[in-house]
């Protein structure tokens, strides 16, 4: 019989605080087993943006700063600047990363910051309440685009991974997603890669992810997963978009 441990990086007494059939969880678990397999948790810190990706110090065993919305990137940098010998990492929400925080974003790519960020990309904002985003679909309906995304009105959806891959400080560019095993297991090759290129100081590591939001989609889990395999990937496709790490 098959057993299951729990990562030394997780907490013992976690607060679940995400909806049902979201992908939040499955992106810290890949986050803090890798913590884990890296020996990183003692020398790991972290900084979260006000969102549903700030939920994360209710999971992992590291240190946490609570950034204010879209600012994690800024006080990741100031973090790691000041302790250059601590891994930092930030996890961060779609709008959060690619609207309020797109200057923060762009430019510690560009600066070639050693630090990995983790996306998690539902399309939407969620802990607000489900309101268009930067990565919004064309047609997609949300509580302030009640007749779904219109290119002459909102404009196009942004490719977060296409525009930090053609910074000349990203080492590392990835776009994965959480629909089935299979993506799963390649979601945390991604990450792992993300991880390394801190590691080895080569620059900025991104991983975007394609993640669901049931409750503001209006769909069940299994549905939300079919949604994106069958309709997000066709916008978003999935793949490694930049790799500093090839031939090293």
């Amino acid at each position: 019989m098959q057993t299951f441990s729990i990562p030394k990086s997780l907490k013992e007494n976690m607060i679940y605080t995400f909806c049902p059939g979201c992908d939040h969880g499955v992106a810290i678990r890949l986050i803090a087993e890798l913590l884990d397999e890296f020996g990183l948790k003692e020398n790991a810190l972290t900084a979260a943006s006000v969102g549903c990706s700030v939920f994360l110090y209710n999971f992992l065993d590291v240190d946490c700063v609570e950034a204010p919305h879209g600012r994690a990137l800024a006080c990741a940098t100031g973090i790691k600047r000041a302790q250059p010998d601590k891994f930092v990492f930030t996890y961060q929400g779609d709008g959060d990363f690619a609207s309020i925080g797109l200057a923060e974003s762009t430019h510690a790519a560009a600066r070639g910051e050693a630090i990995t960020t983790i996306c998690i990309n539902n399309t939407l904002y969620g802990m607000t309440g489900g309101q268009l985003g930067p990565t919004t679909v064309l047609n997609q309906i949300t509580t302030t685009s009640p007749h779904g995304r219109n290119r002459e009105y909102h404009g196009f959806p942004l490719k977060m991974t296409e525009h930090i891959a053609l910074c000349d400080g990203t080492a590392f560019a990835a776009r994965v997603s959480l629909d089935s095993p299979a993506a799963i297991i390649k979601a945390k090759k991604a990450i792992k890669k993300a991880f390394e290129v801190q590691l080895k100081g080569l620059g900025f590591g991104f991983v975007e992810i394609l993640s669901s939001c049931p409750t503001n989609w209006k769909m069940n889990p299994v549905e939300s997963h079919k949604h994106i395999r069958e309709e997000l990937t066709k916008v978003y496709p999935l793949g490694t978009f930049k790799d500093l790490t090839e031939g090293l």
